[in-house]
């Protein structure tokens, strides 16, 4: 009876231990074209990877960016119009940004990214802002509000439930990164000021 129960035993060992390197084994290797890609993140148009989290790896000067508020209000129906007195502005929801360092911004629309060192969640702001402005003819007016900002240069690590790599390539790994990109989180720190422009000129993002 001794020698049965041992037996028993061993066999019931063998069986969970082998158990995990089963498991092991169901994973393949999965070609996926240009892995590090961001289209793979969850969210967007691909969508096949685990996860996608930011991480930190060093901190970057503040940078104000600057956003119209509202509608900009012309005076520019009429060459002999008086100046106009009206209240301007609005307001806008400004969320966090991810650009690559070479100035080109990422569209990651309906991406789902986590984070770490801090960056635990992208961050919205939504800044509010009336005022009574004097629009001269031949002239556009715009409120503006110039949001401070805190940025972090780092890189985006994608997890992949299998290894993945480049068809053709035989070169598969679980964990794949997009380098040099930048975060920028608004703040609470928010100046407020006018823009103003001519009659038929565009109001220029880049230069508020």
């Amino acid at each position: 009876m001794r020698c049965t129960s041992v037996a028993i035993l061993a066999a019931a060992v063998t069986a969970v231990t082998a158990s995990p390197a089963t498991r092991l084994e169901a994973r393949k290797n999965v070609d996926r074209p240009d892995p590090a890609n961001l289209d793979h993140c969850p969210g967007r148009p691909t969508g096949d990877a685990d996860a996608c989290t930011f991480e930190k790896q060093s901190d970057l000067p503040d940078r104000r960016r600057w956003f119209i508020l509202g509608d900009p209000v012309a005076n520019c129906n009429d060459p002999n119009a008086p100046d106009i007195s009206t209240t301007v502005g609005g307001e806008r929801t400004i969320t966090q940004t991810w650009d690559h360092t070479d100035s080109a911004e990422i569209n990651l629309f309906g991406i789902k990214i986590g984070g770490e060192s801090g960056w635990s969640e992208a961050t919205s702001k939504t800044e509010r802002q009336l005022v009574t402005l004097t629009i001269p003819k031949g002239k556009q007016k715009a409120v503006v509000a110039g949001v401070n900002h805190k940025e972090s240069q780092g890189r985006i690590r994608i997890n992949y439930g299998d290894p993945s790599g480049d068809p053709g390539a035989n070169d598969y790994h679980y964990i794949w990164y997009q380098n040099d990109i930048v975060s920028s989180q608004p703040t609470d720190d928010v100046e407020y000021d006018s823009k103003e422009i001519n009659c038929g000129e565009t109001f220029d993002p880049n230069n508020l």
